[in-house]
């Protein structure tokens, strides 16, 4: 499985704005027959996260390939990144692949959640993974610059405090931000 984000960083005062844009990009989507995404927007906290972020699980990169390119052949979803680009000053596409085969579980009862994000170096990634364990994490892959290595999503009780004491004693910087569910998708 491979799971695409997009990080929109909104030029100040733009956040409201990169929000709705993102979710009529998700309507022309569906329009063009795609699954719609995950849209959360930026609640509190991670001074380094993005406004708006956009999130589509896929089964593997061949699937990822195939919906680019059907967005690439559409007028109107190239007229939407185009006013997109207005709004934001930053934008990223990473992608991560889960340490699990479920990463999502109960997701769609879910209208708010916090995201970890752990900056660290690849020799350090292994003792992050083993300490987050079965959790709903993903590790980076490719397309992105500074962005976290790895990423936790968790309802509104966050991590547990002696898996933050853990991962406190390991070289890494660790983001925590609160999100609320715009478009579930």
């Amino acid at each position: 499985m491979i799971v695409s984000y997009n990080f929109y960083y909104a030029r100040p005062g733009s956040a409201a704005a990169v929000l709705q844009q993102r979710i009529r990009a998700s309507d022309v989507r569906a329009q063009l027959g795609l699954p719609r995404g995950r849209i959360i927007s930026k609640l509190e906290g991670g001074d380094d996260w993005p406004d708006v972020i956009w999130r589509l699980d896929f089964i593997d990169m061949a699937a990822q390939d195939a919906d680019m390119q059907v967005r690439a052949e559409s007028t109107e979803f190239e007229t939407i990144r185009k006013g997109m680009r207005q709004l934001y000053r930053r934008f990223e596409r990473p992608l991560y692949a889960p340490f699990d085969k479920n990463p999502l579980r109960d997701r769609e009862s879910q209208q708010a959640l916090l995201l970890y994000g752990l900056h660290c170096d690849s020799s350090t990634s292994p003792a992050a993974r083993t300490i987050l364990g079965g959790m709903q994490a993903l590790e980076f892959i490719s397309g992105g610059t500074d962005v976290p290595r790895l990423l936790c999503e968790t309802g509104g009780k966050g991590l547990p405090q002696d898996v933050l004491d853990q991962l406190g004693r390991l070289p890494l910087r660790s983001e925590r931000s609160a999100w609320s569910v715009a478009d579930a998708g």
